[in-house]
């Protein structure tokens, strides 16, 4: 029990003060997520759909973000095409930030698709904040 709350304020450590976009269109999950981030320090920004999110990062200057949770199924525009479209910007952040797909697939065909896209990883719903601060922790710093 001890090991388990200092890995736990480990990873709070490592994680505070990362900047990070939250892109989801469930305004209660994105509530959620948000609140609970903010809780351990990292500096969040959202957006309600991939479109936003394009313009968000389009529009900011190189590393104002550190990551980006992208939702894979969203009205307007969805994850995948978003993150293609960064991927594609002409700047050199866009090739390297991680962007870690939040999704409620979790078959071997949404992954593929997740990778293909250019995402990092791929993290299921329900969240499960746990398994998101470790897989945001294993990018911090990168």
């Amino acid at each position: 029990m001890e090991r388990e709350r200092e890995l736990s304020k480990n990873v709070s450590d490592l994680l505070a003060g990362m900047k990070v976009l939250v892109v989801e269109d469930n305004e209660l999950n994105l509530e959620i997520v948000t609140e609970v981030l903010r809780e351990r320090g990292l500096l969040v920004t959202t957006a309600g759909n991939g479109q936003a999110a394009v313009g968000l990062f389009r529009d900011s200057a190189q590393g104002t973000f550190d990551v980006i949770l992208m939702d894979v199924h969203m009205p307007v525009m969805g994850g995948l095409e978003a993150t293609r479209i960064i991927r594609a910007m002409e700047r050199a952040d866009a090739r390297t930030i991680p962007i870690l797909a939040l999704t409620a697939n979790d078959f071997e065909e949404d992954i593929r698709q997740t990778r293909e896209a250019g995402m990092n990883d791929h993290l299921t719903k329900p969240f499960d904040m746990e398994k998101i601060f470790g897989a945001l922790a294993a990018y911090a710093g990168k």
